[in-house]
C-alpha cells in the first residue's frame, strides 16, 4: 500500500478575535492519496489533540471542490492574515 501526503498542517482553534489561538492544542489536517489493493482513493484526515484520528473519503469531485474553494478564499484576502 502506497500513501502520498499532499497537505499536512497543524491548525489551531480560533480565538475571540478570529485568529489562530496558538495557546491551545492544534489539530492536524491532512489530505492524502492511498492505494488499497491497487485502488487509489483520496482522503481527508483530522487528528485531534488526543491523537484521535477521523479519516474521511473524498470523491474526485469533492477534492476538486475543496481545492477550488480554498483557492478562492485565499484569493479573496489580499493581505497577510497570519
Amino acid at each position: 500500500m502506497a500513501t502520498t501526503f499532499y497537505f499536512e498542517e497543524k491548525l489551531y482553534p480560533v480565538n475571540d478575535d478570529g485568529r489562530a489561538d496558538k495557546t491551545q492544542s492544534p489539530n492536524t489536517v491532512a489530505v492524502f492519496v492511498s492505494n488499497f489493493s491497487n485502488d487509489h482513493q483520496i482522503y481527508l484526515r483530522i487528528t485531534d489533540e488526543n491523537n484521535q484520528e477521523k479519516t474521511f473519503h473524498l470523491t474526485k469531485e469533492q477534492a476538486k471542490d475543496l481545492s477550488e474553494s480554498a483557492d478562492r478564499a485565499e484569493n479573496y484576502i489580499a493581505y497577510d492574515n497570519s
